[in-house]
């Protein structure tokens, strides 16, 4: 219980300045509508993801579907929290953790109440787009990478003092 007291208001954070964000960006900027804020490199952009990571799955008609992605979701934030709870006290290792948490809280708070996740992030060049993408996405892509280098690191300074 200590541990998830210390790290609350940093997964709170995370997750209302994701909330808030998809809220003003759903409310005020129509679907596949665009602003630019770096012409030819960033732009918010209005969409809707139904689906997983990327936009798989988001054309899907089936209710079926959203309520299996929702379940795997909300399996994968127990298998998480779990994790969370066993892991060594490693301050970095705790923090990245509660990004992908927090993060993964936001999209299946927006799967269960909204019924799909709002995107608006969009990183482009000419004809390239990468897949837009959220504030929590944003959290849970930094997580992890963050998460594997320590890991790499640790694993590496672990072999090279035996």
């Amino acid at each position: 219980m200590k541990k998830f007291v210390k790290y609350l208001p940093i997964g709170v954070l995370i997750f209302v300045l994701d909330q808030i964000t998809k809220s003003l960006v759903d409310k005020k900027i129509a679907l596949y509508q665009y602003f630019e804020i770096i012409p030819g490199f960033l732009r918010i952009t209005k969409t809707y993801n139904k689906g997983v990571v990327f936009g798989f799955l988001s054309s899907h008609k089936s209710p079926f579907i959203t309520t299996i992605i929702t379940i795997i979701s909300i399996t994968a934030l127990f298998v998480l929290i779990v994790l969370f709870y066993k892991s060594e006290n490693h301050f970095l290792s705790e923090i990245f953790m509660v990004f992908i948490i927090a993060g993964a809280l936001g999209n299946i708070f927006d799967r269960v109440v909204r019924g799909r996740v709002v995107d608006f992030i969009e990183v482009y060049y000419k004809r390239w787009s990468w897949p837009v993408f959220n504030v929590a996405d944003s959290f849970i892509t930094v997580g992890v990478v963050a998460l594997i280098f320590i890991e790499f690191f640790r694993r590496d300074n672990a072999s090279s003092t035996d």
